[in-house]
This record gives structure tokens, sequence and C-alpha cells, in this order.
């Protein structure tokens, strides 16, 4: 039977369709006998409740209409039974007012927040059509690592956000993050729920007035559980762990129970990903990222999460590359080589130090070194510039023989110019595609994975390996490739049409012909 609403302020009786009293425009109230369902009912005389999302232990959550607007939002309400604990009350208040302090499109945004004239507190947030990360790894399983990798990034992006006004999350875990899929099939994150987040710098970060910890244990870190201060370092060891969990299905510390959690978070290593997944052939480099993440002491983990997130990203490319050669440890060998004369030649000068002579023998010995010590190091730099110089000329000698058509002559200018330059990732896109078109997928790869690695961002770079990815037939890591090529440089047509490419060797020919379409003509329309 349709409930009756009532008029606030005339008492009149409408049926359940009104919203507002058309005598006086107050918004109607439901009369249902003590029930505490919202839907049907408009809070704060503007967000006209739709239906229920869900329901926590501290209240619900509703889809909501803004009345005037017409904009569609999430409606958070504070449980009436939680009315008088102040705990419940701080944490609510502290969410809205955290979270409408971060704006960034990885963190879902904060509309409004307040306090209903019947004592309702409540929260209006952006409805975001997807689902959590927990309900997509339920029903996929441990994802590609390609895909864990972005949604991580995207994630570590807003909680770096997060940090960088001094906002501290405390609860990430997979249900609280939010994963929405656009209409080309591109992953999109939310990080959601700032409902325990402080302020660095505030006491009691761990713990509640009555001393329980608050969070989610599974995801917590160590310092976390032991009820200590935390930063934005905590944060990482959950992202961590979400992104663990992505990989394997599992999670590096095994079940137990809140006590022996603590227990093992402090004096256990975590399982690697060889561990838990022996049959998968984990790179090297992705399980050390995960080792420096999951790190025990904070100060050892990566200084941001956008650190780890990159570090993660370019460790799991490598899978993509299948079983590529690992990082060759000459120049660690030749700076261990060059540090140790350096340390013996102190020594024999401590040990060969005449007895003391005068002060001012001293001083005119310090200035004669000190003066030396400038003209090596003028001499260094100057080598240094005239080194540096010499690479970027062989760099533009190499492309412009690629250009020309000279391959041997590119393939050599470039590379010396990798060896001259070596944080430009230039070289080694061009290197790759040297390679690739003479066939070579094994040296385009190893080339395009290091290019992505100097510059996670670099357009070119992104591109080069997607590209590589493509005529290794591992349509995957294409797509993935292209979609952030595409992402660093909107402007580029090539990506955009061999995205299309990509997605249609995948079976998504809808979306495919649509990218395509986008780019305009092109070699990539012959894959229509």
């Amino acid at each position: 039977m349709p409930s009756a609403k009532i008029c606030p302020t005339c008492n009149v009786e409408y049926p359940e369709t009104e919203r507002f009293c058309p005598k006086d425009g107050a918004a109607l109230q439901l009369q249902r006998g003590g029930s505490t369902d919202l839907v049907g009912s408009i809070i704060a005389e503007r967000y006209h409740i739709i239906e229920r999302l869900g329901a926590g232990g501290m209240g619900r959550v509703y889809l909501a209409e803004h009345v005037k607007m017409g904009r569609q939002c999430a409606i958070k309400v504070l449980h009436p039974a939680m009315a008088g604990d102040a705990d419940a009350i701080g944490r609510f208040n502290r969410e809205a007012a955290n979270a409408s302090r971060i704006d960034h499109p990885n963190v879902a945004a904060i509309y409004d927040f307040g306090e209903t004239q019947d004592g309702l507190l409540y929260l209006a947030m952006q409805y975001i059509e997807g689902e959590t990360l927990t309900h997509v790894m339920q029903a996929r399983g441990a994802l590609t690592p390609l895909r864990a990798s972005d949604i991580t990034r995207q994630a570590a992006e807003g909680l770096h956000a997060a940090h960088a006004i001094g906002i501290v999350h405390r609860d990430l875990k997979p249900d609280n993050i939010m994963v929405s899929t656009d209409a080309d099939g591109l992953d999109n994150v939310k990080v959601v729920d700032f409902g325990i987040a402080k302020a660095t710098g505030e006491v009691a970060q761990g713990v509640t007035r009555t001393g329980i910890v608050v969070g989610t244990p599974e995801y917590m870190s160590p310092e976390q559980l032991a009820g200590e201060p935390v930063d934005g370092h905590s944060d990482q060891y959950s992202l961590a762990m979400v992104a663990f969990n992505m990989l394997t299905g599992e999670l590096p510390f095994p079940a137990a129970s809140t006590g022996t959690m603590v227990v093992m978070r402090l004096t256990e290593r975590p399982r690697t990903l060889a561990a838990v997944r022996p049959e998968i052939p984990w790179p090297r480099e992705l399980q050390g990222v995960m080792a420096k993440a999951l790190d025990r002491d904070p100060e050892l983990r990566y200084p941001t999460t956008r650190d780890f997130a990159h570090a993660f990203h370019a460790a799991a490319a490598m899978m993509a590359t299948r079983a590529l050669p690992a990082r060759s440890p000459v120049a660690e060998e030749t700076s261990s080589s060059s540090s140790a004369p350096t340390r013996s030649a102190a020594a024999a000068t401590s040990a060969a130090q005449p007895a003391p002579i005068s002060r001012v023998r001293r001083s005119r010995w310090a200035l004669a070194g000190i003066a030396a010590l400038v003209l090596v190091a003028s001499a260094v730099a100057g080598r240094g510039a005239i080194r540096t110089a010499r690479a970027r000329s062989a760099l533009e000698q190499g492309i412009a023989a690629f250009r020309a058509g000279q391959r041997e002559v590119a393939r050599d200018r470039l590379t010396a110019a990798s060896v001259g330059l070596p944080d430009d990732p230039a070289p080694h896109v061009f290197l790759s595609r040297l390679a690739r078109e003479s066939n070579d997928l094994a040296t385009a790869s190893g080339e395009g994975v290091k290019a992505v690695r100097l510059a996670p961002n670099n357009g070119p770079a992104l591109r080069e390996l997607a590209t590589t990815m493509f005529a290794m037939q591992n349509y995957e890591a294409a797509r993935a490739f292209y979609v952030r090529a595409i992402r660093a440089d909107t402007a580029d047509h090539t990506a955009r049409g061999y995205l299309g490419c990509s997605l249609i060797q995948l079976g998504r020919v809808e979306e495919g012909q649509r990218w395509i379409q986008r780019a305009g003509s092109g070699t990539w329309s012959a894959c229509r």
C-alpha cells in the first residue's frame, strides 16, 4: 500500500508521488510508522532518494537526485542508532571534511554534507556507476598484470593527491576502490570512503578513544596495526597489499586473528609472488617492487604512492614482453669497483699521516688542495658537457639516418646516444623501432621497456612499446599501452587507430571500430 507523505509546515497529507507541498513549498516527509527507510523522501529539501544502494555498520547509502539540478548522486546517511555515538559522528564528519578537500579525478567528489532539521547527518557524493574492486576480482579472479598495474596507478594518483594536502586514508582496501568501465572498455578508478582518514600530525591516528584499532586489519600496515602514527607510507603499504591481491588472488600474509596478524606483520616477511603462485614466471624486478613497498620499515618503502605505482607498472610491463633478459649488473659493478679504491686511498693516507705539523703549513696545504679540487671539478664538468653535447649530436644524426633509411648508421649513432644520454628515452624509442621493422621483436621489446621505464608518461615511448606488443600478437598488452599513450598525448591519432585494431583482435569489434573512426584515415583503417 502506498505510504502517505505529510507537510511538516501545514500538516496536510499528500500521495507518495509528491515531493513538495503545493501550498508552501516545504519538502514532504514520509509517514511509515517508524520505518527508517528513506526511499521516496527528500533529504535537506534538495535530494530526492530513489533507491538504497547498500548498508554498513555506520549507516546506509542511497541513490538520489538533486531536485533542481537533476544530477544523480550517492547520499550516505549516519544510522540513527549512532546519533549519540561521539566516535561515529566524528568519523562521519571527518570523512565529509577531509574528502571534500581532495580535488582529483581518481577520488570520488564530495558535493555537500550537513545535518537535517530532524538531526540526520548526510553526505552527498559523486555517484559512480561501477563496482568495487572486490566484486571485480570475485567475478574474474586474479587480474592480468597490466590491468592490475593500471588500477594501482590510478588509485595511487588519488592517494597522492590526498597525501599532498596532509590526508591519509588509513582504510584502503578493494571495497574502497570503485572501478567503472567506459564505452570503450577503459577502466576508471575512484578511491572512496575516507571515513577514518585523518590529517597527518593528529594524535591517536591508529586507535579510537577506547583503544580499538580502526580500519581493515587484512590490508593494514604494521605501524597502523601497532597503533602508531601513520603517514602516506601506510597507505602505500595497503595499496601494495591490494596490488598483490589483484596479481595472485591472495594476500602476502595468510589469514589469522588480529593478534596473530600484528605479530606476523612486525616480525615476519610477507610471502613473495613466487611463493603464492609458483607456476607464474614473475620478473625479479616485480618481486623487488612488491618487497620494497611491503617493507616493515616505512622509511624503506617508496617515497610516495606515485613512485610505487610507476615502479610497479614498469615491472609489470616486463611480463608482457615474455622473458626479457635480466638487467645487466655492469653499472653496479662499476660503481662498486670505483668506490673501493677511494676508501683504500683514504685509509692509506690516514695510516701514513706524519706527526702534527704547524697550523700555517696545514692551512697552505688545505688551500692548495681546495684549488686543485676546483680545477679537477671544472675539468670534469667540462668533459661532461662535451660528452653530453656529443651524445645529443649522435641522437640527431641517428634520427636523421633513420629517416633517410640508413639503418646501420642509425643503429650505431642511436646506440652511442643511449650511452651518453642514460636518462633520455628517445634513443631507445628509435632503437626499438629499428629492431621492430627488422622483425627482431625481442630486441624491440627490450628497448621499448627501457624507454617506458625512463619516462612512464612519454607518449612516443608508450606507443612504440604498444606497437611492438601488437607485432608480437600480445593484443591485451598492446591495448593497455595504447591507452596510456593516448592519455599522454590526446592528439595521437596513430595510437587511437591501433588501439581500435587491438580491441578488434580481442573480439571487442564495436569498440575498436569507434576508435578507428576517431583516428581518421591511416594504415590502421585496414583493421576494419
